[in-house]
């Protein structure tokens, strides 16, 4: 079923008539470039189906396309939530037939349209380093007969990414070259893959937490099967699986290593950070941890400055390839108030520009930016007060395995940092809203079963908090992603 939605969701736009403009398009195929590359993906599939020039003779009616995706679209989300129900109530079915719909909806993905830029904007700052150009120094409207630039859309800026997936853009474009089909397939597959790994991971570390498998299996399923983390991954190609692969990773270390894993968690979470730094706040929790136990001032500050050091070499050794001064991460602090993107305050802006001006509709845009950095911090604070706080209960610890409080506070400062800075800011995107899905997952398998046995865990109801979540994340994706923007 969720591979039937997925394909719902690529049809649709592989119909498009791109030569008749982009009225009553979605928001998902109107940005800068947005029908070059569909027109792009179009002749690809026109070719593989023989039917050269697919593009030219498309004469899907626009608002079909629309409806249509946004069915498809809802319709993932709906399967999802019944999937994870059936997985919770501990449903008698091998692990294949809950890793089968995932991998089909992976392989449909890969026929979707990469309207999304980013992709692109990966492969052409990996093919720049790969010449010795500086992508943090240099604008890709620079380089106007490079053959990637037309499917770009932010062209009048350097690359906002971490080093680390620069040199893996790098890396790829070295085994692929600036064909835009080529390049765009392999990261389709490589971001499929890493979605798919990732949910292993969950698999694997909620298995650890619990004792049981049914949980295990549900935690599974509440990320292979959720919609962005499909959609964004093989189908947008979307670099978050990496970075979210990452972090998992690391925190799996103190989540099943105790004490004795922090410094390795540490520099997992800094690579995730040269990835997208939108897991930097983490490293304060995992800093954090080194207060459970109450260990002596001299033992503690010895502890944080190896701590600093091995953070420290991550990420110097990560940029070192491309420093370049100041103006290297100039980008990375800028961009996030480029735009206003969140879907929340969409149609109210767009009331409060035609009821009463465009001046106060940019007076309340700025109220609301303002605002809603201020809670960002303040929620990302709260996080690391929630670890200070376990962390000052607690009178020792057992080397080789963390108490329970150490768990819940993991993931409960997890789960909010990675909501907070998905969530909150006015620059949010559908990819972004994949961030909390791991620790949201693992809180809602494992967060009250710490001190209990699996069987008793086991039988635990499905917990009702989970649901408003998945209707937010579904409401704001469909805005997000089907609404018509051109009419």
């Amino acid at each position: 079923m969720q591979a039937a939605a997925a394909l719902l969701t690529v049809v649709p736009l592989l119909l498009i008539p791109v030569r008749k403009g982009n009225s009553g398009m979605t928001n998902i195929v109107q940005s800068v470039g947005a029908l070059d590359r569909v027109e792009l993906w179009q002749n690809m599939i026109g070719r593989l189906v023989g039917v050269p020039g697919f593009a030219g003779w498309s004469a899907f009616h626009p608002f079909a396309a629309a409806l249509l995706f946004g069915m498809g679209l809802l319709a993932m989300f709906v399967v999802h939530a019944c999937a994870a129900r059936s997985a919770w109530n501990g449903t008698q079915a091998p692990f294949w037939h809950w890793l089968a719909g995932p991998v089909i909806s992976h392989v449909v993905m890969i026929a979707m349209v990469p309207s999304n830029a980013d992709v692109f904007y990966y492969e052409m700052s990996g093919d720049l380093a790969n010449r010795g150009i500086n992508p943090y120094l240099h604008r890709l409207a620079e380089f106007p007969t490079h053959p990637l630039l037309p499917y770009n859309h932010w062209v009048d800026m350097a690359t906002v990414y971490g080093p680390l997936w620069t040199q893996i853009n790098a890396l790829l474009m070295r085994a692929t070259g600036p064909d835009p089909v080529i390049a765009t397939i392999v990261y389709k597959v490589l971001l499929g893959i890493s979605a798919l790994l990732l949910a292993g991971v969950v698999f694997h570390l909620a298995h650890r937490l619990t004792g049981s498998r049914s949980r295990a299996i549900a935690a599974f399923v509440l990320v292979a099967w959720q919609p962005n983390m499909i959609l964004e991954s093989s189908g947008q190609a979307h670099n978050d699986p990496v970075m979210l692969l990452l972090c998992t990773l690391g925190l799996a270390l103190v989540l099943l290593g105790g004490r004795s894993g922090i410094r390795g968690a540490l520099v997992l979470v800094a690579a995730s950070a040269r990835i997208k730094y939108v897991t930097l706040p983490l490293l304060g929790v995992l800093g954090l941890l080194r207060l459970f136990g109450r260990p002596a001032m001299p033992a503690l500050l010895r502890a944080w400055a190896l701590d600093g050091v091995a953070v420290a070499a991550v990420i110097s050794a990560s940029f070192l390839p491309y420093w370049g001064g100041s103006e290297t991460v100039r980008e990375m602090m800028t961009e996030p108030g480029r735009i206003f993107t969140h879907p929340a305050w969409h149609y109210q802006l767009i009331g409060i520009g035609a009821l009463i001006s465009t001046d106060a509709r940019k007076s309340v845009e700025d109220v609301i930016r303002v605002a809603m950095q201020i809670a960002t911090f303040a929620g990302v604070g709260y996080s690391l007060w929630i670890v200070t706080r376990a962390a000052r209960s607690t009178t020792a610890m057992n080397a080789n395995r963390s108490p329970a409080a150490w768990r819940r506070a993991i993931l409960l400062s997890w789960s909010i940092i990675l909501s907070v800075l998905a969530f909150v800011p006015v620059n949010s995107h559908a990819w972004y809203w994949t961030w909390p899905v791991v620790p949201i997952s693992l809180l809602l398998v494992a967060g009250s079963s710490f001190d209990q046995p699996a069987t008793a865990a086991s039988a635990q109801p499905f917990p009702r908090w989970f649901w408003p979540y998945m209707v937010l994340t579904a409401a704001l994706t469909l805005v997000y992603h089907a609404r018509i923007v051109r009419l």
